[in-house]
């Protein structure tokens, strides 16, 4: 049964209080994102907490042109490197049509082949895209201003100074590229891309069940340590990371055991393998959830025309045609035209 066939669904039928309205309502509130474009055939949406977390940055911290900054170069650089992911999967003969923007970084939906090489590759240009930026930022600073240099040391950024001006925003790009590389290289654990380029390693050698197997379970310690890390020293942002880790690498672990019968059976080392093309996790179910509700609201809606088509019809056969109101011959006249063209 569907989430919105259950009888406790919104606040119609007999003894409902409307509380499950009211969820429903914030439930979708939270799951929308707003479209900021299509750019090489790719649909590009920011998730509706990433503007609440800006909006409450921007409102916290007294400079709101260094959030903004900062916030755009973030953005920028996080939009860039799904980008890389997408030109991956495209060059080895894989489909994209989905990037979405949100609080931890962006999620990009690509369909490489099922293949070890496919899906290195689709993997690896995302962080490759950060060492460009990285590389041509430090390049630019040390040739075009009098050797200006940045610091490597991820724990000393600013060790040799902090420029201002354009060598300063120029330094900041080169920050945040580095650490989004050092981020996602550093988490050798699923689903980040240091964690999966592991896991493809594994593949070629255990076969895609085994090595799977092997990379959502340290998935799931990881994104606990993460978690309780971020919980000892406050900071937030590491335990949502903790958490999203850790339900990503379970809900692989229920796709896997769904689609193959646990992992007993397993795969030879290099071997390709069939599997489906689309692994639902948390977003695609998302997704997949409001589209239903479309599809249920469009139903109600066709409905509620077909009654109120009714009623006129019967009007007609009571009254004659003269009895209609202006609306109600524009009415069936359209629903005249729909049923030709149908």
């Amino acid at each position: 049964m569907a989430f919105h066939d259950r009888p406790y669904y919104g606040s119609g039928g007999s003894g409902g209080s409307g509380g499950g309205d009211w969820a429903m309502r914030i439930l979708r509130f939270l799951n929308w994102s707003a479209p900021i474009g299509t750019y090489f055939g790719v649909r590009v949406r920011v998730h509706i907490t990433f503007i609440i977390l800006l909006i409450i940055e921007l409102l916290v911290q007294g400079n709101p042109m260094w959030t903004l900054r900062w916030g755009a170069l973030l953005f920028l650089s996080v939009l860039l490197h799904e980008f890389g992911h997408v030109f991956g999967c495209r060059s080895v003969g894989g489909s994209a049509t989905d990037i979405l923007m949100w609080p931890l970084g962006g999620l990009a939906s690509v369909a490489p082949p099922r293949r070890p090489w496919p899906e290195f590759v689709t993997v690896a240009c995302g962080p490759l895209v950060n060492v460009v930026l990285a590389a041509a930022c430090a390049l630019t600073l040390w040739i075009g201003w009098e050797g200006k240099v940045v610091s490597f040391n991820p724990l000393r950024l600013w060790d040799h100074a902090y420029y201002s001006g354009i060598p300063g925003f120029i330094q900041d790009a080169f920050v945040v590229n580095y650490i989004l590389l050092l981020f996602n290289l550093i988490l050798v654990f699923y689903p980040f891309d240091g964690g999966r380029l592991i896991q493809i390693a594994l593949w070629t050698r255990l076969g895609y069940d085994r090595s799977m197997q092997i990379a959502t379970s340290v998935g799931m310690l990881g994104a606990v340590g993460i978690g309780l890390f971020g919980l000892a020293t406050n900071r937030s942002l590491l335990l949502l990371i903790g958490v999203f880790g850790f339900i990503t690498c379970y809900q692989q672990k229920k796709h896997m055991a769904h689609f193959t019968g646990g992992y007993g059976g397993g795969y030879g080392g290099g071997e390709d393998w069939s599997r489906p093309a689309q692994r639902e996790g948390f977003f695609a179910r998302m997704r997949r959830a409001r589209a239903e509700r479309a599809a249920e609201r469009k139903a109600q809606q066709q409905s509620t025309a077909n009654a109120e088509i009714d009623r006129i019809l019967k009007k007609v056969s009571e009254h004659g045609l003269q009895s209609l109101t202006d609306k109600e011959k524009r009415t069936l006249q359209q629903a005249t035209e729909d049923k030709r063209a149908g």
